[in-house]
């Protein structure tokens, strides 16, 4: 997990995250409770309200649960499973940027 994290860490500074950011997001892609990373101390004291909204969308929201994930990819097919789940990255991360920028300079004013 440390690693995948070093390695997502420059996109971090897409969303305008810390690079303490990435352990959060990814476990909570893979286990929604990873959610609560956000909440220790050293992370949340790093975090302006705008990004803890951005990385908590963007953690909550990029993947789809894993079993749900499975089920879709059980009851329709695989390659229906991850259009479904691309399309929801895409829309997440979007949003994410969106959240991350416009928040930005609606918190500034």
């Amino acid at each position: 997990m440390n690693r995948l994290s070093q390695l997502i860490n420059p996109a971090m500074g897409l969303f305008r995250l810390p690079p303490e950011a990435a352990l959060p997001v990814i476990l909570a892609s893979v286990r929604k409770d990873g959610l609560l990373l956000f909440a220790e101390p050293n992370t949340v004291s790093l975090l302006s309200p705008v990004q803890i909204l951005t990385g908590v969308y963007l953690a909550g929201v990029l993947l789809p649960c894993l079993v749900t994930a499975l089920t879709i990819a059980r009851e329709q097919s695989f390659k229906f499973a991850l259009g479904l789940m691309a399309r929801q990255a895409i829309a997440a991360i979007c949003f994410a940027l969106v959240l991350a920028w416009g928040g930005r300079l609606l918190w500034a004013v």
